[in-house]
């Protein structure tokens, strides 16, 4: 099946791909099943959640892991349970990324993850408990110094 998109243009869609919000996510309660994509690029930090029944609704995901190897979001157990069988291993999480004009800007939200069980593709936005964690944490430094990190390292 393909899906005509506004940033992507026609792009194929892997069933294997469709990760399934049972609730929406805030705001776009509406809307269930997303495209996971991912970067050409191995090492970027970005991949998208492109809407199926929307094509005007795309997220940018950022894997924020590398960046901050200590972030550790802390949920309640029934915040959880519309992933299924939840396994630590197959649970991946990213968190929503806002990139507004000035990328100096560029944020991400550490309190409200989204979480993925790659095992049956439901996700979830879940609020963590977390009081140290910001909706708004700026990455762009850490993304410039990551950067000159792989440089030093070649």
């Amino acid at each position: 099946m393909k899906l005509k998109t506004r940033f992507f243009g026609e792009i194929d869609i892997d069933n294997k791909k469709i990760i399934n919000f049972e609730e929406g996510l805030p705001g776009f309660e509406d809307l269930n099943k997303f495209l996971f994509m991912t970067d050409e690029d191995e090492n970027s930090p970005f991949c998208w959640l492109q809407s199926i029944e929307n094509i005007d609704v795309v997220f940018t995901l950022f894997n924020v892991f590398n960046f901050l190897p200590d972030y550790n979001p802390i949920a309640e157990v029934e915040s959880l349970e519309k992933l299924g069988e939840v396994k630590e291993d197959d649970l991946i999480i990213y968190c929503i990324a806002s990139i507004p004009e000035d990328i100096k800007n560029m944020s991400i939200n550490l309190k409200a993850p989204i979480v993925i069980n790659m095992n049956n593709n439901k996700a979830k936005q879940v609020i963590c408990n977390n009081e140290e964690y910001a909706v708004k944490y700026y990455i762009y430094k850490e993304l410039l110094k990551h950067r000159s990190n792989e440089k030093v390292g070649e």
